[in-house]
């Protein structure tokens, strides 16, 4: 199994949220990584909290970065994991300190499927701050061909490169497919944009058509309260069970005795829930946005709709109430295809990164 040699993990700092009880993709994606570098140097520049804490948390970041810089000499890479809005202002901060003052090579990795509308609703200053990051970081990262796109032709990047959304190994269990309800499954952020309040007023417009036959897990945070307001509203209690925040040691206990993954989202970069799904073997329902139709391929491991579309998201769900054999077949293709997102696959790409840009140098 591949690890980063500690001769080149000790000359990286990454820097991003939290990611020891994280609550959102980008931490998982760097507490994948913290278990593969032999030294993994970490600045937390965001946890969850009050509008103050968060504040105090950023302060406390910039110090750490001072004094880890003025102190740890090997290092010569700053790794920063940003996304937009909040997340992109803090990580300019960083980026000018570690850049301007002393002068570190900046790796900027964009996470999140938010970026175009963040930028494009910006004021001019905002969108010269992007343009300055993008067009002076060392090397930018995306997470997909249409992102790579996006930011090829509306930015001047000095290097611009895809690297896969990593994921730990699944950790499986046999579980007996032969049933007679269906379970589907969502976790992350429950907010509109995911589309989640979509596919409840689906299954209230036919809960009769479901009840009985169909079972929707919903785990995550966000909008809790207005969630379990709908589903008590509609009277589907015994169709759609909110299991709360789950921990990875739950989650995997619930991939395992899922079968099909749904996340009818309005917009995404490379959803990190949906690789771990595909890695338990899941069969997919998603959306046709950001880097989605690159890892679900219609009718082969899932299937793609229009977000908002009430109408394809029933029929998505009456496709595998009346082929269930598909459930299996779909899984089958969904674990072959996200084979370069484990570990392995994904160090290896990270390491000829690192060595390319410490080469440069």
């Amino acid at each position: 199994m591949i690890r980063l040699s500690s001769d080149l993990s000790s000359k990286i700092l990454t820097i991003g949220p939290d990611y020891q009880n994280h609550r959102g993709g980008v931490g998982a994606v760097i507490d994948v990584y913290s278990r593969y570098y032999e030294v993994f140097n970490f600045i937390a520049s965001h946890k969850n909290g009050s509008s103050f804490f968060k504040s105090y948390i950023f302060v406390i970041s910039l110090i750490k970065l001072f004094s880890t810089l003025f102190s740890n000499r090997k290092i010569r890479v700053i790794h920063i994991h940003g996304a937009s809005y909040g997340s992109f202002y803090r990580k300019f901060i960083i980026f000018v300190i570690g850049k301007y003052i002393f002068r570190k090579k900046i790796i900027y990795h964009i996470h999140g499927g938010g970026f175009q509308v963040f930028f494009e609703n910006s004021n001019i200053l905002s969108k010269r701050l992007m343009k300055n990051l993008l067009s002076n970081a060392d090397v930018v990262i995306c997470l997909s061909q249409s992102w790579i796109e996006y930011f090829g032709q509306n930015f001047k990047t000095k290097r611009l490169l895809i690297l896969p959304n990593i994921i730990d190994y699944p950790v499986k269990i046999k579980t007996d497919l032969k049933k007679d309800v269906i379970t589907f499954l969502f976790f992350g952020l429950i907010c509109k944009a995911k589309g989640i309040f979509d596919l409840i007023e689906v299954i209230a417009r036919n809960k009769e058509l479901y009840r009985g036959r169909i079972k929707l897990l919903i785990a995550g945070n966000g909008e809790v309260e207005h969630m379990k307001d709908l589903i008590y509203k509609h009277r589907i209690e015994d169709i759609v069970e909110f299991l709360g925040w789950i921990s990875n040691n739950e989650k995997s206990s619930i991939l395992n005795n899922s079968d099909v993954y749904i996340l009818p989202s309005y917009n995404e970069g490379l959803p990190i829930s949906i690789l771990e799904s595909m890695s338990y073997g899941k069969a997919i329902i998603s959306t046709k946005v950001g880097g989605i139709p690159e890892i679900v391929r219609n009718k082969e491991n899932g299937l793609l709709i229009n977000p908002g579309d009430l109408e394809q998201i029933k029929q998505s769900l009456n496709f595998f109430l009346e082929n269930p054999e598909k459930i299996e077949e779909y899984g089958v293709v969904s674990e072959q295809k996200v084979q370069k997102y484990l570990p392995n696959s994904v160090l290896k790409e990270l390491e000829e990164i690192y060595k390319s840009v410490l080469s440069n140098e």
